[in-house]
């Protein structure tokens, strides 16, 4: 049986069009600003939510439907060409923060877009009409929004805040008690570019005794002019089109979140003024694109070539600024920036200083902040990965007085990105466990360890080797500011962890994962459950602190337990039920997430680790597996342009082969950067670019542009022979000695490497 296909990439537009809405679950398109993000399905599903700085954040938009009703003939349908089976040839495309959804019904054509602007805390929604037939057409359009501002349906409760037409600005506005902006009540509004004949702002005054797909409102032709008090909100507003045979007219609505009626009343002048949709939509595309760069890859994978630019890039993107959405998460945005970094050092700068001022005077930083307040959760990896971050800025950037920025602690006391920096160093230093290993707290990358150090004396072994690599790291910018005494102090605490993570930790064929609060090892040969996990293999390897071959065993160890069809599982032997010494880990079915299933996050490291050991037919295993178009048998369709979290390894189970939940994972970010910095093995130092490949085997001719401190490289790799070594590199046709291609002060540099036997 042929597998459905349900759409493909447009390079010519940058756009992934799904041409069959019947996909095996909503796929979703993000768009954000500074103050608003947003997720959007081929059929209008999703949400979006506005934040401040302090992270005070409430829901705007949930259910997002548009209505037609012929007021002459009383029919009525939806533009979100739902249900699907009503709407054949309907087909939605997802761009660079936009989306469009365009389908014919009744005589009218009709494309439903969305996209976020720049600027403002809201979501423009555009939507054309068409009159195909041959007769004038009255029509009523009816733009509805469900919201869980006021909390999620429930039967028989009292709900918060209250709702009101103004007609004066053609809104509706629901609004309740909350802290924002330094304001002590907020607003939802959905506001429209036409007359409004009618409006409700209560949920059930539109549904009435109807359905989402035919609410009484659009069924009888008239909201019913509800408030709303202590009961279901919803945002609702009808305008009546009128359409000569031929005739195009367009709509506008916005909805958002504000403090204020002024703040609707200027997002009105600004975005219905004439031609500002269009305007805007284009100045939000043209934004994205400069902050995504024109890096580009030309590999024997078309798709893999599509995805790269821009879909793998937009997707690292939202991580670093809007973290996984749900919170703001320091280590998450602040893994996403290394990747950023790479695409817009400028942008990169920006971000880092804002999640850093949540930073603690002591170098510890929290998990999250969330409505004013700072969410510690006592988790112990946050402010490892700092070190790692800013020296990929520095080396891009390719300034060292950026060290020199100022940025304060979360308690206002000054300091500079340098110190942040080695306050972040330094702290580990003095969070050791009985066996000098760092501790592990309430989880450590993997947060779902959230019992084995609670009581804070297990250690993670896995951290102690990332603190050996934020060390080296740290010394590395240390030196370039001449701060020799900081770089020898973090050299030696870097050698002295490797020799207690060699010393301690290796069982035999591979490094032991962690150590309970009561002394008890996990993720060793006599562990019958969580016998050996992927990560500490992987970044016993990447962080270079294995001694001898030890890394080289532990990747083969990794290679020979825990690959599988859907590719590398997290975790020998999974847990099969709640265990108390472990915690959520073991909570989670086994086969899924970090219990066993294929995490790609995981993967991202493995990937980088197995470049650097040159172990080619590794690279393009996980090329293969990991990225999320397929034709594998044992795959289920997801989003094939943006990265999931996770397949599904639940044998004898429905879900298997599925996957977890898209755009929202570190994987996007890492995996550029495994890509670019150790496949392609084009990686900035502070003297240039270090050229270090590692090739998928069958990859005979393959291209990589990039830009670098002001100059366009051009990378034109040549494999003679497969899992070829590096032969020669020729910048500009002259040959150089070494790997290191020094800055160039040229707007564009050819450069030539060849592999071989």
């Amino acid at each position: 049986m042929t597998k459905p296909t349900f759409g493909h990439f447009d390079p010519s537009r940058q756009e992934f069009a799904i041409t069959n809405l019947r996909t095996p679950r909503d796929w979703y398109n993000y768009a954000w600003n500074d103050s608003i993000v947003g997720l959007f399905a081929q059929n209008g599903q999703g949400e979006s939510l506005v934040q401040d700085g302090k992270g005070h954040r409430f829901h705007v938009a949930g259910d997002r439907r548009v209505y037609l009703r012929d007021s002459s003939t009383g029919e009525h349908w939806n533009l979100n060409a739902l249900p699907c089976s009503a709407y054949e040839g309907a087909q939605c495309r997802h761009g660079l923060g936009y989306t469009e959804i365009e389908s014919t019904s009744h005589g009218i054509h009709s494309v439903f877009g969305w996209f976020i602007p720049n600027e403002g805390p809201c979501e423009c929604w555009s939507i054309a009409l068409e009159n195909q037939s041959n007769s004038p057409r009255e029509l009523d359009l009816f733009a509805y929004m469900g919201t869980a501002f006021d909390g999620t349906y429930r039967p028989q409760i009292y709900y918060p805040g209250h709702g009101s037409f103004h007609p004066e600005l053609d809104t509706v506005c629901l609004s309740k008690h909350q802290p924002y902006q330094g304001a002590d009540a907020v607003k939802v509004f959905m506001t429209i570019d036409q007359s409004v004949l009618s409006y409700d702002a209560a949920e059930n005054g539109f549904m009435g005794r109807g359905t989402v797909e035919s609410p009484d409102a659009v069924a009888l032709g008239s909201c019913s002019n509800t408030a709303s008090e202590m009961e279901k909100s919803c945002c609702a507003l009808q305008s009546r089109i009128t359409l000569a045979p031929g005739e195009t007219k367009t709509v506008n609505v916005l909805a958002g979140g504000v403090v204020s009626l002024d703040e609707i009343r200027a997002l009105r002048e600004r975005l219905f003024s004439a031609g500002a949709p269009e305007r805007e939509v284009q100045a939000a595309r043209t934004r994205i694109e400069k902050q995504l760069g024109s890096d580009t890859i030309e590999t024997p994978d078309p798709l893999l070539n599509d995805f790269f630019n821009p879909w793998l890039k937009r997707q690292l993107t939202l991580g670093a600024r809007w973290a996984r959405v749900r919170h703001n998460g320091f280590r998450d945005q602040m893994q996403d920036i290394g990747a950023l970094a790479l695409l817009c050092p400028e942008d990169a700068l920006r971000e880092v200083a804002r999640v850093l001022a949540f930073q603690y005077a002591s170098g510890y930083a929290p998990r999250t902040w969330l409505d004013g307040k700072i969410l510690d959760h006592d988790f112990s990896d946050n402010h490892v990965w700092i070190a790692y971050t800013v020296n990929r800025l520095i080396m891009e950037a390719g300034d060292k007085a950026l060290l020199e920025t100022p940025i304060p602690f979360n308690d206002g006391s000054p300091g500079t990105l340098y110190e942040h920096v080695k306050r972040s160093v330094s702290y580990y230093d003095t969070d050791r466990g009985p066996h000098g290993l760092m501790k592990i707290r309430s989880g450590d990358w993997n947060d779902c360890l959230n019992r084995i150090g609670s009581k804070g004396q297990g250690e993670s072994v896995w951290l102690s080797m990332a603190w050996a690599g934020a060390c080296r790291q740290f010394a590395e910018l240390a030196r370039l500011c001449g701060k020799d005494e900081d770089a020898r102090q973090a050299e030696k605490w870097a050698d002295d962890m490797a020799d207690l993570i060699d010393q301690q930790t290796w069982d035999g064929e591979w490094y032991l994962r962690a150590c309970h609060d009561d002394g008890g090892w996990l993720g060793g040969s006599e562990n019958e459950l969580g016998t050996l996990f992927l990560l500490p293999q992987a970044w016993s390897v990447y962080t270079g602190i294995a001694k001898g071959d030890r890394g080289a065993k532990a990747m083969d160890a990794a290679d020979r337990h825990l690959t599988t069809p859907l590719g590398t599982a997290s975790v020998l032997n999974p847990y099969p039920q709640p265990d108390s010494r472990i915690g959520a880990m073991s909570e989670k079915t086994a086969g899924t997430h970090e219990n066993g299933g294929v995490y790609l996050h995981a993967c991202a490291f493995k990937l980088a680790a197995d470049a650097r050991l040159k172990r080619h037919d590794q690279v393009a295993f996980a090329l293969k597996t990991m990225l999320p178009f397929t034709d594998s048998e044992e795959r289920k369709p997801c989003e094939p342009y943006v990265f999931c979290n996770s397949y599904f390894t639940i044998k004898d189970s429905y879900r298997y082969g599925t996957t977890g939940q898209s755009w929202g994972t570190g994987t996007a970010g890492w995996f550029y950067y495994a890509l670019t910095c150790h496949v392609f093995g084009i990686r900035a130092e502070w003297e240039g670019l270090r050229v270090d490949p590692c090739l998928p085997p069958d990859w005979e001719h393959c291209q990589f542009q990039r830009s670098f401190r002001g100059t366009r490289y051009l990378f034109r790799f040549e494999q003679k022979a497969p899992r070829g070594k590096l032969l020669e590199i020729r910048v500009d046709g002259q040959p150089i000695e070494g790997s290191l291609i020094p800055v160039q002060d040229k707007k564009a540099v050819t450069v030539d490497v060849v592999l071989g036997a």
